[in-house]
């Protein structure tokens, strides 16, 4: 191979490994296939709405919350606590104003028996 070969095959490989580096940078990430993603809509467990505190009375304030945004005209008539294989959650029976009856699930681990970070009962 000659000397001239060999310098325009070594720019053509730079050019495309700079091309390949900006492509990486500069690409969106994209999320994982469709079937690792779940809607948090609260319909079960594993649809289960996620409650990120580490306080109960915070966690259940949220919950409420959650409720008059997503369910406007919906209150609390039943609550269960269920421990599940994925952790611990909230069955919240509401009743709608016009007497429909729905379940709202919550995902709770990180608040339940806590009390400003703490484990209720741990010293």
């Amino acid at each position: 191979m000659s000397i001239r070969n060999s310098i325009l095959l070594s720019f053509l490989a730079l050019g495309l490994a700079l091309s390949g580096s900006v492509e990486a940078k500069t690409r969106p990430h994209r999320a994982p296939a469709a079937a690792h993603q779940q809607r948090a809509d609260g319909s079960s467990q594993e649809h289960a709405v996620v409650i990120h505190e580490n306080d109960t009375p915070r966690g259940i304030a949220a919950e409420n919350r959650w409720i008059a945004q997503n369910m406007p005209g919906y209150r609390k008539v039943g609550q269960a606590l269920i421990q599940g294989q994925n952790g611990i959650y909230d069955r919240i029976s509401v009743v709608g104003p016009h007497g429909d009856r729905k379940e709202v699930f919550f995902e709770i681990s990180e608040f339940f028996g806590r009390y400003n970070g703490k484990l209720l009962g741990a010293e």
